[in-house]
């Protein structure tokens, strides 16, 4: 009897000793993730509603961009169409220098010539969907008068929504060495740097705003009127719905692509999933030169990343009581957020949140915004843009009504 108490005893602390190992091996299981490597120098995925990010790599590192300028270009052009500073109809005439950068083949696809106008919708279209470089610039022309303001009204939005030390010279994302002088600020060697936090910060901004915008980068063809005739191009972005690259199930409605020697072969993607809306990033994708599909190959290695290893999970209900530092607040709506498929809900944290994102929740009447604070990849650095408010100074002009008192005072 005695040696069956100690046998009993001995399997009780073995397995005593060891509810700890197995308890961390179960949290670790729960929270790791398939390591990702991803071909490019940096990118990330991320929720574009919630900018929560997935995934990230180098996400602060300056890097060339390319076209991918055309989306900070394109958002003004449509911020000034939308307040009626012009109309899509309005014509629009290219100089000759715009003209002749159309005759380059490295340097367009649509052809433009110096003697014909073109509708404000056409260019627009050839800007997003093909990356026309002229006209990315005439557009910008029309909104500032001269790409030189127009650059220095692009370095004040990105300012504006929080991010810093942008290297902005240009509208079209060129080397400026392959423009002529009234077509940059900066030196000839200037290219356009930003990094892969501030293009999500940037996309988060602009399909906020101009959520329709998808409507056009999602063409996966477009006409453009050449000589007397309409000729038929197709978008760069070959993961749209038609093209080679395209998956059934990854909708890709945009956004937009950026090649230069210096940004490589370069990809901001968009699509919608699962009820809300992702953004992928792809920065200088490595591989063969020759290899014209690597960028949108490391795109779907994020989004497949995404679906394979995490689920967007509901993790407060509506009226839900969240207590932080022994304040107690309540969901304003469902929450969701992207969480590793074996992740316990339980598990998550929350914090008042540092800038303008997060779920919104009440607390004492107040209205405040809250995140998960233990998730994987953390947000976008994202802060709404300032806005000015308009002091109205006070004079000691007198009102229309005091002067006429004042008019019959003296009349009699």
């Amino acid at each position: 009897m005695k040696n069956f108490v100690k046998k009993l005893m001995l399997v009780m602390s073995v397995v005593i000793l060891t509810l700890p190992i197995f308890a961390s091996t179960v949290h670790a299981e729960e929270t790791a993730n398939v390591t990702l490597e991803l071909n490019a120098s940096a990118g990330m995925v991320f929720d574009e509603h919630t900018g929560q990010v997935v995934y990230s790599k180098n996400a602060d590192e300056k890097l060339a961009i390319g076209s991918i300028t055309k989306i900070i270009t394109l958002y003004l052009v449509t911020k000034a169409i939308k307040e009626g500073k012009f109309s899509e109809k309005d014509m629009l005439t290219p100089t000759k220098a715009q003209a002749d950068m159309t005759q380059r083949n490295e340097l367009t696809n649509v052809r433009l010539d110096a003697d014909k106008s073109y509708s404000v919708r056409d260019l627009y279209n050839a800007a997003w969907i093909v990356s026309s470089n002229s006209a990315a610039m005439m557009l910008a022309d029309k909104v500032a008068g001269n790409q030189g303001d127009f650059v220095k009204l692009m370095r004040k939005t990105v300012k504006d929504w929080g991010i810093k030390n942008a290297q902005l010279f240009n509208v079209s994302g060129l080397n400026n060495s392959d423009l002529e002088p009234d077509m940059y600020l900066g030196t000839k060697e200037n290219e356009n740097k930003l990094s892969a936090n501030d293009i999500g910060v940037i996309v988060k901004h602009v399909l906020d705003e101009y959520p329709e915008i998808v409507q056009t980068t999602s063409k996966a063809k477009f006409s453009f009127p050449v000589d007397n005739e309409v000729k038929t191009y197709d978008s760069l972005n070959l993961l749209l719905k038609g093209n080679r690259d395209y998956q059934e199930g990854y909708e890709f409605d945009g956004l937009k692509t950026g090649t230069t020697d210096a940004a490589g072969e370069s990809f901001v993607g968009t699509l919608p999933l699962n009820d809300t809306r992702i953004v992928t990033v792809v920065l200088n994708a490595q591989g063969e030169k020759e290899d014209r599909d690597k960028r949108f190959r490391s795109t779907q290695k994020l989004v497949h990343y995404l679906v394979d290893n995490y689920e967007r999970k509901e993790i407060l209900q509506k009226d839900a009581t969240v207590t932080i530092k022994h304040k107690k607040y309540k969901t304003y709506e469902p929450v969701y957020t992207w969480l590793p498929k074996n992740y316990h809900v339980e598990n998550l944290r929350y914090n008042v949140s540092s800038n303008d994102l997060g779920f919104t929740a009440i607390h004492k009447k107040q209205t405040v915004k809250l995140i998960a604070a233990n998730t994987d990849g953390g947000y976008l650095p994202f802060k709404k843009a300032d806005v000015k408010k308009v002091v109205h100074k006070k004079t000691n002009q007198k009102s229309w009504w005091d002067q006429i008192i004042e008019f019959f005072k003296h009349l009699f």
